[in-house]
């Protein structure tokens, strides 16, 4: 039977400030903010195995959130 962990990678992005951030949280890992945007955190995610599962997004004006929930089997 196939056992899984579970990643997750979360984006704030603020219209206004230009400014945004890409954060990622690795099993058994703390939250850590990433160099790169959203797309190249995600291939590189990719790259090592992780596969997306989910993806919520919800914003109110010029602020925007986005979270993808990754997972990948363990060895």
């Amino acid at each position: 039977m196939t056992t899984w962990e579970y990643a997750s990678v979360i984006t704030a992005n603020d219209a206004e400030s230009q400014r945004a951030g890409v954060s990622v949280k690795l099993p058994g890992g703390p939250l850590e903010r990433q160099a790169g945007d959203t797309s190249s955190v995600l291939n590189r995610l990719g790259s090592e195995g992780w596969e997306l599962v989910n993806y919520h997004s919800s914003g109110a004006g010029t602020w925007g959130f986005e979270q993808f929930w990754l997972k990948r089997p363990t060895s």
